[in-house]
């Protein structure tokens, strides 16, 4: 037992974690922005109809959200079928893990 037997997973505990708190931290930006454009085009949306410039349809809104929210949630099933993740190894995919939670975690 030395050294050079651990250095392999050491390497992709540290690497995987690293990985996974930048991965974490991004998503966390990403979701803000989309939210933030999202309650904006809300926002002027909800305006716009109190002023009376447009009208919203109630009915075919709800048929576009539901038809836009199970295409995403389908494409997204597809997306994340990687197959056999064992092979990546106990160690990087929980290290990976911890850092992801980190960095969705930091504020």
């Amino acid at each position: 037992m030395t050294v050079e037997n651990f250095a392999p997973i050491i390497t992709s505990s540290v690497g995987g974690f690293f990985i996974g708190v930048i991965l974490g931290y991004f998503l966390k930006k990403i979701i803000k922005i989309i939210m933030f454009i999202t309650g904006g085009i809300i926002a002027l949306l909800l305006y716009l109809q109190q002023q009376q410039i447009i009208s919203i349809s109630i009915d075919k809104l709800e048929v576009s959200t539901s038809f836009i929210i199970n295409s995403m949630a389908s494409s997204f099933d597809k997306m994340t079928q990687f197959g056999d993740t064992t092979s990546l190894g106990i160690p990087l995919t929980a290290s990976m893990t911890a850092g992801f939670t980190v960095g969705f975690m930091k504020s």
